[in-house]
């Protein structure tokens, strides 16, 4: 991993979780409403500890019939999806963008840091930084030349770059377990439940 990128260590299962692996764990959710076949991402967009824009990435919404419907529109020109990257035939919004043109204005305090499933492209890194971006959580890298471009531009800005590569245990746990409290989210029968399921992806 280039060394421009600090790692953040996820909790002990069944402690609380940090500021970051709360926000975190919100976009890795949220990219299941994603509505492209070949990637699902999410965004969200922090201030003062404040959610204050979110995202996930799929075609616009006036767009009637989105790619899960129909297909990818490259891949139905007879294109091939890695090798048409920006060639400006995808109709996808990227989930950055998306979690920008959501912003709560009425809550914008001047500094922003966004929690990405998938690290920025350029272009959305561009356009973060308009935004006062003073730092990014990413989990998962995508491609590593483009990648390398964004952190030479976010480097330049003074943006703090750090994963978060939370683990499934870490993102159930943070979900389902709230040790030593009186009244839960969750009844002992639905955490059974999870701790079935578990034991059941383990052994498949």
């Amino acid at each position: 991993m280039d060394k421009r990128i600090k790692i953040i260590k996820e909790g002990e299962l069944g402690t609380r979780p940090s500021w970051d692996e709360w926000f975190m764990h919100i976009p890795i959710g949220m990219a299941s409403r994603a509505s492209c076949n070949n990637v699902h991402s999410a965004s969200i967009i922090v201030a003062n500890k404040k959610i204050i824009g979110e995202g996930y990435n799929g075609a616009p919404s006036q767009i009637k019939r989105n790619c899960l419907e129909t297909g990818c529109r490259k891949e139905l020109r007879g294109l091939d999806y890695h090798n048409s990257l920006n060639s400006g035939e995808c109709i996808g919004i990227h989930s950055e963008m998306n979690a920008l043109g959501h912003l709560s204005q009425k809550d914008y305090s001047g500094e922003i840091q966004i929690f990405n499933t998938i690290f920025p492209c350029h272009s959305c890194a561009k356009s973060l930084l308009s935004y006062n971006l003073q730092r990014v959580i990413f989990k998962n890298p995508y491609s590593e030349k483009e990648m390398l471009s964004t952190l030479d531009l976010l480097e330049e800005s003074d943006v703090e770059i750090c994963q978060l590569n939370m683990s499934p245990e870490r993102y159930i746990d943070i979900a389902f377990n709230h040790p030593n409290v009186k009244f839960d989210v969750w009844t002992k029968e639905e955490k059974q439940k999870v701790q079935e399921a578990i034991k059941y992806l383990q052994n498949n």
